[in-house]
């Protein structure tokens, strides 16, 4: 399918909402990019992290007060990319949501040679609720579960600190925000069907914005966002609690708790996260007003704007009060995960590394949350020593020249 070059180019920008199958959306976009072009189609940057850079650049923000050094300039590489490109493009990543007012005015003056779709995608609060307090965790989050709910229900009413869920999840307050400049038919609302739907629908009605034939693309992605069960989630807190006061490097922790062990758990079925039903009676009232906004703006919407009206509130456990034997049995599977990602012989545990499954079980967790805040260590030393012999061998030189630190 060849998509219309028309005499202005279209850039469809992506921003949000954050943990609505956008990591699923980019995987596909980036797998598919040389098909994409032959379509007319442009997904630019040449990293899977090149649209995060993007963002960060423009949002002029560190992440975890660590930027990468192809964080300087990625928004304005990206951005004469897509000037380059005489068909359409697409910017995709959900930190764009939080933009501000003056960083907004900025992305929409750079790509003032193109007209400009904006595109959100959206699941209802209650599920989005468990899943962004998760999210956070694996971020290095010590909060627990209660405090995060309320301090997302304060920040319903309150411009403090509390908002920070809000300003990544309110569709009503950021897309007024982002399309004061558009008209509501280049804006794009795109819902994400209740459970049990067909998995790829999300994928469909994305395209369907994009214009392009979702089913001439590979679909199937190899990097998933893995949800943790209400005992995982428990244990990793406790985890970074015990690296609280640990210099761990946000890369370190990125490649061997988010990306490593989390990855390594996989998808299962477990202990889910549930809503408590408080929070699910102000999430349904929020939902029902935002629904009844966003239907008066007059966007497009791709789906069905009661879609993001919960209907059902998340059941399972509480992973503030998840039981011990739980925790334990998380705790110990997640410790031997991280063996077999750390050591150099996969799958070798050493004898006695793991917590005796006869101790109890707040022992076991113990013991399992201090050996990976070992094994984190270990890596943070192995992260930090290529650079210590650096360190060595210029103080070597500058001694011999008779320089001083």
């Amino acid at each position: 399918m060849v998509l219309r070059v028309h005499e202005r180019p279209t850039v469809f920008l992506h921003i949000g909402a954050p943990k609505s199958g956008t990591t699923y959306l980019q995987n596909i976009l980036f797998n598919n990019r040389a098909a994409l072009r032959a379509d007319g189609l442009l997904y630019p940057g040449s990293a899977m992290s090149s649209h995060f850079w993007a963002s960060q650049d423009l949002r002029e923000m560190a992440f975890k007060r660590h930027v990468e050094p192809w964080v300087p300039g990625a928004w304005d590489r990206l951005v004469d990319e897509i000037r380059a490109w005489p068909g359409s493009s697409v910017i995709d990543h959900e930190m764009l949501a939080a933009a501000t007012g003056a960083q907004i005015d900025r992305a929409l003056a750079d790509l003032d040679f193109a007209d400009v779709h904006l595109v959100w995608t959206s699941r209802d609060i209650a599920r989005q609720l468990p899943a962004a307090w998760q999210e956070r965790l694996k971020n290095r989050s010590t909060m627990t579960y209660t405090s995060f709910l309320d301090n997302v229900e304060a920040g319903l009413t309150s411009r403090s600190p509390k908002r920070a869920f809000w300003p990544q999840q309110s569709a009503p307050e950021i897309l007024s925000r982002w399309s004061r400049n558009l008209p509501p038919e280049r804006v794009h609302v795109g819902t994400i069907p209740p459970p049990g739907a067909d998995p790829s629908l999300l994928w469909r009605r994305f395209a369907g914005v994009l214009g392009i034939d979702p089913d001439a693309y590979d679909t199937r992605v190899g990097t998933v966002n893995t949800s943790l069960s209400a005992a995982e989630a428990a244990v990793l807190r406790r985890l970074n609690k015990s690296l609280e006061n640990v210099d761990v490097p946000w890369p370190v922790y990125r490649a061997t708790i988010k990306h490593g062990l989390i990855g390594a758990l996989g998808q299962r079925s477990g202990l889910r996260i549930e809503l408590p039903d408080r929070a699910y009676k102000w999430a349904l009232h929020w939902s029902q007003n935002a629904v009844a906004e966003l239907h008066e703006a007059g966007y497009e919407v791709v789906g069905d704007l009661h879609e993001l009206v919960p209907s059902e509130r998340p059941i399972g456990y509480d992973p503030d009060h998840v039981p011990a034997e739980r925790r334990a049995e998380a705790a110990t599977r997640m410790l031997a995960a991280m063996f077999d990602l750390l050591s150099k012989a996969p799958a070798a545990v050493p004898s006695g590394a793991l917590p005796a499954s006869s101790a109890p079980p707040e022992e076991r967790v113990d013991a399992a949350v201090a050996g990976m805040s070992s094994l984190v260590a270990r890596a943070t030393k192995e992260y930090f020593a290529p650079r210590r012999r650096l360190t060595r061998r210029v103080r070597g030189v500058a001694a011999r020249v008779g320089l001083r630190r």
